[in-house]
């Protein structure tokens, strides 16, 4: 399964069509640093939400960086029903499809929701730690194609065709990605997994998620045989989501990446 880009909402909001095409996979969202988004997985607060109709709901979920707009739309009950619930400023974690809305309210680049669930500050710190770190290899991948004149097909030259990136430019946005690393609590780092737990995690949601997915008391029961604990198991699997490891194709439901 192709997995979740992360990006800065500073970067996508200046995402422009016309979508990039990658073969054999569709159409895709193609940011300024070369990101070609499908699915986006993003961390932030949601500051607001607002009903546009009978059967969709609209909400902005704010990194230090900027806004994403956020959507969910008719059949999706269930997504509705979590945006409405949510009641701002709260953090977030948000998996979506990448989208370019129509509308006089919201045109532009956006979210379309898959999943929303309530987080807090330190899942957000650990995401902009890692969307900083991906945004940055990207920005070194555009720098290194400009001086050299040549570089591999793919999203990042055609990123420097669409938005006629310059190495100011660059600068730019390596700017908007100091800023949010500013933004996170000083003693912020990666922790470990000294004792192989998120390992052992990861191994059985590859085993045992099948199609729809391995659900969270059958993931507790199972890794409590190999003597993982409960809070263990959600502290793992919480880290695998931040690490672009597995996904919740629904609440307490996970599915390796």
């Amino acid at each position: 399964m192709e997995g979740a880009a992360r990006i800065f909402a500073g970067e996508y909001t200046k995402a422009r069509l016309p979508l990039y095409q990658v073969p054999g996979r569709g159409d895709r969202v193609l940011t300024p640093s070369g990101a070609c988004c499908h699915l986006i997985f993003l961390s932030g607060t949601l500051t607001e939400t607002e009903q546009r109709g009978p059967d969709r709901w609209y909400g902005r979920v704010a990194d230090p960086t900027g806004v994403f707009e956020v959507r969910a739309n008719r059949p999706d009950a269930v997504n509705r029903e979590a945006l409405r619930q949510i009641e701002p400023p709260a953090f977030v974690t948000v998996m979506g499809e990448a989208q370019f809305f129509s509308g006089t309210k919201d045109s532009g680049p956006g979210i379309s929701l898959i999943q929303i669930q309530v987080s807090d500050r330190v899942i957000r710190d650990r995401w902009i730690l890692r969307t900083a770190e991906i945004s940055i290899a990207r920005l070194v991948t555009l720098s290194e194609m400009i001086r050299s004149g040549s570089g591999p097909a793919g999203c990042a030259p055609a990123a420097i065709r669409q938005y006629t990136i310059t190495e100011e430019n660059i600068r730019e946005l390596a700017g908007m990605v100091g800023h949010a690393l500013s933004s996170t609590a000083p003693t912020m780092e990666t922790i470990p997994d000294r004792d192989g737990i998120k390992e052992n995690i990861l191994a059985i949601i590859r085993e045992s998620a099948g199609l729809k997915g391995i659900p969270l008391p059958d993931l507790i029961t199972k890794a409590g045989r190999s003597g993982i604990g409960e809070r263990e198991v959600r502290e793992a699997v919480r880290s695998l989501i931040e690490e672009d490891e597995c996904y919740q194709p629904a609440k307490e439901v996970f599915k390796p990446l």
